[in-house]
């Protein structure tokens, strides 16, 4: 899939002092995509990305969860969806083929990541994750935020979520409910 870009530089920036989340002319992605991952600080109950988790944690892994609408379309098959680093500019892609839908009726794509987060290792894969306490033991390294694009009878269409912080390490607490 191609990316979308602003034409005019000036839009872009107007558009991002409104908290418009997609380019214009976007007529089936619906509210800007959530970004989730299995972590969660206790502390602000904001998700997190951890490189190294420490006690028993049951998933060593992070995964990052991308829900979204598309109420212009009957039925969405799959997704690309981007991790960028905001620090870094790197990236990661993954195809999801196997998206599922939400309590809310949105969808999901998850995306495994086994090594680092920013560049990292990338498998998408149907699963849902175990939401997870963890309490904070670094100071965040950065942060990293997610493009999802799906195909339109027009074309295209891409939106982009809020970032979350990415921490060297963190300890695991307790398993808490879905969010899903």
């Amino acid at each position: 899939m191609r990316k979308l870009a602003c034409g005019v530089m000036g839009l872009c920036g107007v558009l991002a002092a409104c908290g418009e989340t997609t380019p214009p002319g976007n007529a089936y992605l619906g509210m800007k995509p959530e970004l989730r991952t299995n972590y969660i600080d206790i502390a602000t109950d904001r998700y997190v990305a951890c490189d190294l988790s420490y006690g028993s944690i049951p998933f060593k892994q992070n995964i990052v969860v991308v829900e979204f609408s598309a109420p212009g379309l009957p039925d969405v098959e799959s997704a690309d969806v981007e991790v960028i680093g905001e620090k870094t500019g790197d990236k990661s892609f993954a195809m999801n083929s196997e998206l599922r839908r939400s309590s809310r009726g949105n969808y999901i794509a998850d995306v495994v990541f086994y090594e680092r987060l920013v560049p990292a290792s990338v498998v998408a894969l149907n699963v849902q994750p175990q939401y997870q306490y963890v309490s904070l033991t670094s100071r965040p390294r950065g942060s990293f935020k997610a493009q999802v694009t799906i195909d339109t009878p027009n074309g295209p269409e891409t939106a982009t979520t809020g970032s979350v912080n990415v921490y060297d390490s963190c300890a695991y607490l307790n398993n808490t409910d879905s969010r899903d």
